[in-house]
């Protein structure tokens, strides 16, 4: 039977492990959860708000354009500064053919020009000297030119203002497009200044406003679009930015517009006619997975077809995804450090409702193992003397099914302490009768085995006291006389071996040394000059805890059978080996006559004996001795091939292999 030990543990352990999964895995999933929902509520509310910023944005933006179209369309309209100087300027082309046209433009600003124009109430001067003055009073204007219908040069607050204008874009966009269109270029580097510039240009109505009389052209540097955007910060490192359709950031307040292109992936997406946002992969500054805000830039005025380079402009807003995403890795945080304080008391209390749970469930163990032990005792033939009270039964108040469990068993430990006290008194009643029996079967034999030994004794005495017989017959009846004597001594040594029940007096002993002296005694006996002995011993043989001279008694006893069946010629093979569940088996094997398969059964019954000269009790002892030392023994025999018997002991001592219940072992102390 295999021998299981017990666990330590296991059930706590599930308990808290349990525990454990049911706290962390909810946990993990809240802060998945967590971090899903408070990203995604996240990006809507930075979204919306950026893509808010972005249409303001926008909004200043066009309405820092419009302010300008306007005051260049109200400075178009002067009648006495602008309108007048320039028809005076258109009067030189009246009546000349083309080639005399170009001519005179050729001429540049000639002192005949001069003369015309100081033909009227102010001189010209008094207009350049007003240019001059507008575009001082803002402080963003490079040049503001006053143009006339063939682009040539009017009025200007600036002296290096080009004479001719008729092949700008500026001046065609403006004349060519009607009086309620506007022209608004895409920035520029000016090499001059080495800064941006830009260009707004409208056109000159006469009195009849049947078709333009000449252009106003304004050229802003980018502070202008600058002063809308610098003051949008978001955090630390949002900002605002200016970009075409193209792609190029044409107001940004941390990269030159030729640091970094926005990818037309992108651009594609915020190209919309309303606000968006977004979450860009890359945002050209840098950062992945940003949120981004864009809104249209839309005009007051209608824009002449080629305004803005051809594209249109849109206000940008970002931020490093760093900063954008800090509060939700600050939640996590939080949430994570909550979390493992959660697992903390989780695993506190896992311990604390495993002990609960576990601790009546180990009582009920150890009142199982030892009710296992009574058992293994009544298998095992050990039963005590006689009971005593009642051991009370472990408390257990758990209120649930654990304590109907253990009332349950309680009342099975009680029933079965009840059946083994009576299973106690029929045995002793058993044993009594089994006694008498065989007190009687003894006396029946030892009557049978004296009496005719007893009379040829008598005969043989009765001899030898004639005094007219020969001595040499004498002699011969006197050693028959001590032959009989001897041979009745070996049965009543038989008889009395039987009848006593000496109990064993265990101790160590090693099985090595218990089998060389069994064999040394069977040898000194003689009659095995035609055996050939054989001995096997398996390595680091644990010592046996039985009675060393109980166990020699039997041992020798098989040898003696041994050699008896080996009349001829045999083998005998003593081998010590181990056993599974740390015991130790030891095997005598003969090569002799065997034992018939009706007779294997019987070896063990009182008396039974095959031989002429036995006395039955010879292997009853044997097995008597081998299990009051707490061992088994088992025999295989085939005739005429020959017999086995394997002798049984555990590596423990005997007193832990048979245990009785505590209260029969407290009356039995």
């Amino acid at each position: 039977m295999m021998t299981h030990l017990p666990r330590t543990g296991g059930l706590q352990k599930k308990f808290f492990v349990a525990l454990l999964i049911v706290g962390i895995v909810p946990g993990i999933v809240a802060l998945v959860a967590t971090y899903l929902y408070s990203t995604n509520s996240l990006k809507h509310s930075i979204g919306s708000s950026f893509q808010e910023i972005a249409r303001s944005t926008a909004i200043r933006i066009s309405g820092a354009v419009d302010m300008e179209i306007d005051r260049a369309m109200q400075l178009a309209a002067a009648p006495v500064l602008v309108r007048r100087i320039v028809e005076l300027s258109n009067e030189r082309y009246v009546g000349k053919t083309e080639d005399e046209i170009q001519q005179l433009l050729r001429e540049g600003y000639s002192p005949r020009l001069l003369t015309q124009l100081n033909g009227g109430r102010l001189p010209v001067i008094q207009t350049i000297n007003y240019l001059m003055d507008w575009a001082h009073d803002e402080g963003h204007y490079v040049r503001v030119i006053v143009a006339d219908n063939r682009g040539a040069l009017v009025a200007s607050n600036d002296v290096h203002a080009p004479y001719l204008n008729g092949q700008e874009t500026w001046w065609q966009e403006a004349f060519d497009n009607g009086f309620d269109t506007a022209y608004v270029s895409s920035l520029h580097l000016d090499p001059r200044l080495n800064d941006y510039v830009f260009e707004i240009s409208v056109p000159i109505s006469g009195d009849d406003h049947d078709e333009p009389i000449g252009v106003v052209g304004l050229m802003l540097k980018r502070k202008v679009l600058m002063d809308t955007i610098l003051p949008i910060q978001v955090g630390e490192t949002g900002h605002g930015m200016l970009l075409d359709t193209a792609g190029t950031p044409l107001v940004c307040p941390v990269l030159p517009p030729t640091e970094h292109l926005i990818q037309h992936a992108l651009i594609n997406q915020l190209a919309q006619d309303r606000p968006v946002w977004l979450v860009a992969e890359d945002d050209a500054h840098g950062g992945h997975n940003s949120i981004i805000g864009a809104a249209p830039v839309r005009f007051s005025y209608r824009l002449s077809p080629l305004s803005l380079g051809g594209h249109r402009w849109f206000a940008f807003v970002r931020q490093q995804p760093e900063e954008t995403y800090a509060p939700i890795y600050s939640l996590l945080l939080t949430v994570g450090l909550i979390g493992f304080g959660l697992v903390v008391v989780l695993a506190s209390l896992g311990f604390g409702v495993g002990y609960r749970i576990v601790k009546p469930i180990l009582a009920l163990r150890r009142e199982a193992d030892a009710l296992r032990r009574d058992m293994l005792a009544l298998s095992s033939g050990a039963l005590p003397e006689s009971p005593g009270p009642p051991e009370p039964a472990v408390e257990i108040r758990t209120g649930d099914e654990i304590e109907d469990l253990a009332r349950t068993f309680t009342a099975m430990r009680h029933t079965l302490e009840e059946s083994l006290h009576t299973i106690r008194i029929q045995h002793d009643e058993l044993l009594r009768k089994e006694k008498l029996a065989s007190v009687g079967q003894l006396l029946a034999a030892l009557a049978h085995d004296l009496r005719n030994p007893l009379g040829v004794i008598r005969s043989s005495a009765q001899l030898v006291l004639e005094e007219r017989q020969p001595e040499a017959v004498k002699q011969e009846v006197t050693r028959y006389i001590i032959d009989e004597v001897d041979r009745l001594t070996h049965r009543i040594n038989d008889f009395l071996r039987y009848a006593r029940q000496k109990p064993p007096e265990i101790k160590p002993t090693p099985a090595e040394d218990l089998v060389e002296s069994a064999l040394w005694q069977w040898k000194a006996q003689g009659g095995y000059d035609h055996i050939t002995v054989k001995t096997r011993f398996d390595p680091h043989l644990p010592a046996l805890q039985v009675d060393p001279e109980q166990v020699k008694e039997a041992l020798v006893n098989l040898l003696i059978n041994a050699r008896e069946a080996m009349s001829e010629r045999g083998t005998l093979t003593i081998a010590v080996r181990h056993e599974q569940d740390s015991a130790i088996a030891i095997d005598i094997i003969d090569t002799g006559c065997g034992i018939s398969e009706a007779n294997v059964s019987r070896i063990f019954e009182p008396f039974f004996t095959t031989k002429e000269y036995g006395t039955g009790l010879g292997l009853t002892n044997v097995k008597r001795l081998i299990q009051d030392n707490g061992g088994t023994i088992s025999v295989h025999s085939e005739a005429v091939k020959g017999t086995r018997f394997t002798l049984l002991f555990p590596s423990e001592p005997l007193s832990s292999q048979v245990n009785y219940p505590l209260e029969l072992n407290r009356q039995a102390r």
